[in-house]
């Protein structure tokens, strides 16, 4: 089976690597949550070149300073709501998938 990788994929990814880099920091695993903010990043940068993006970037945005808080030791937001936010793009892309 080939999984086309379009921005629900992305979205689902970027969840999953979120949600990898809060844990990590719950574990003060800094180390390890680095590297699951750097790809992030990556992720968030591939999502922006989808040309369906153009002028739909400012959740995009928000994500990437939840980013950099944690990338700065700082993340102060209720852990649940921001795993909640990705959610409906997992179901999505399992629900496709099937």
């Amino acid at each position: 089976m080939s999984l086309v990788r379009t921005q629900l994929f992305y979205m689902a990814n970027l969840g999953s690597e979120i949600s990898r880099a809060v844990s990590e920091y719950e574990k003060s695993d800094f180390q390890s949550m680095k590297s699951s903010i750097s790809r992030a990043k990556d992720i968030i940068e591939k999502i922006k070149q989808f040309p369906e993006m153009d002028g739909r970037t400012a959740e995009l945005e928000i994500l990437q300073s939840v980013i950099n808080d944690l990338n700065e030791n700082k993340f102060e937001l209720d852990k649940d709501h921001l795993l909640d936010y990705f959610s409906p793009f997992a179901a999505r892309l399992i629900e496709s998938s099937i």
